[in-house]
């Protein structure tokens, strides 16, 4: 074959691929066009995401995803993923948005792209009965529980190295209530999970459960994931977050769950908050 006759041929080809390229939809076009937004939430996570009394999908990430696709102007197809699956689904599109207490971390940043800001500041606590455990040191080489899947399996045992060389015994679980389940049986010595998940699944299990030394440990923010390099739709969620934030719709939410009347009332402040000092009274400075 002539040079010239593969050189016309290649440029063919990338002329295809280019229009290709450039008329496919994006996925803010395909989400507006289909009427409806794929949301993959969690269903075993209170007060996030949970299956309540009625058999209904409820919990803060659900109302505010409900919250986002009324903003969008479209209906809701709830997809249900876990630990495993919730970023996963974003990468083979299979839903849209993933709302699941999702921490944002470095890693996951590899795997898919996050709105902005992030939604909700968290922590985590180890958990064990009552007078058992008295600080996180003598965590060191007990069997400590998390759900699979969670970055506690390694943030754990660092945690714990901080205080002591003894190595715990890390077990996974596929749920917080299986977890809860194995620390009553005692099958594990601690479990630990995010603070606002674990005092409300821990408060279903009487008083004779505490958080070791009382600390919260491992700050870190959920945010929204979308899948990458889907740069419209970010910027869409992202502004439509931050206008929740400003009109008062995030607020509502936030005192339905965790203000002091709420259903999961949180003796802390988890809005995500950025320094006066550097961001002065912008958007991104949350309301105390």
């Amino acid at each position: 074959m002539k040079r010239s006759t593969v050189v016309f041929m290649l440029a063919v080809i990338f002329l295809v691929s280019f229009i290709s390229y450039a008329s496919g939809e994006s996925l803010l076009d395909e989400v507006k066009k289909r009427g409806v937004v794929r949301i993959g939430n969690g269903n075993a996570t209170p007060p996030m995401n949970y299956i309540d009394e009625k058999g209904e999908w409820t919990g803060f990430d659900v109302d505010l995803g409900s919250a986002i696709a009324e903003k969008l102007g479209v209906k809701v197809e709830r997809v249900l993923v876990d630990n495993k699956t919730r970023i996963a689904f974003l990468a083979n599109r299979s839903i849209d948005i993933s709302l699941a207490n999702i921490s944002q971390t470095r890693s996951r940043e590899e795997q898919m792209d996050y709105a902005e800001p992030p939604y909700f500041w968290t922590g985590k606590i180890f958990y064990a009965k009552k007078g058992k455990i008295k600080s996180i040191k003598d965590l060191g080489g007990k069997k400590i529980g998390v759900d699979q899947g969670s970055n506690a399996f390694i943030a754990a045992p660092q945690e714990i190295a901080k205080y002591t060389d003894a190595k715990p015994e890390m077990l996974s679980f596929q749920n917080s209530a299986e977890g809860f389940l194995a620390l009553k049986q005692g099958k594990i010595d601690a479990y630990s999970q995010d603070a606002q998940i674990m005092a409300s699944v821990a408060g279903t299990l009487g008083e004779e459960y505490e958080a070791v030394g009382g600390a919260i440990w491992s700050p870190g923010l959920y945010g929204i994931g979308v899948p990458e390099n889907e740069s419209d739709w970010r910027d869409k969620i992202s502004f439509t977050l931050q206008d929740m934030l400003k009109d008062g719709t995030y607020e509502k939410i936030y005192q339905k769950w965790f203000g002091p009347k709420g259903l999961s009332p949180l003796p802390i402040n988890a809005r995500p908050r950025l320094p006066k000092d550097t961001y002065g009274e912008m958007l991104y400075v949350w309301p105390d």
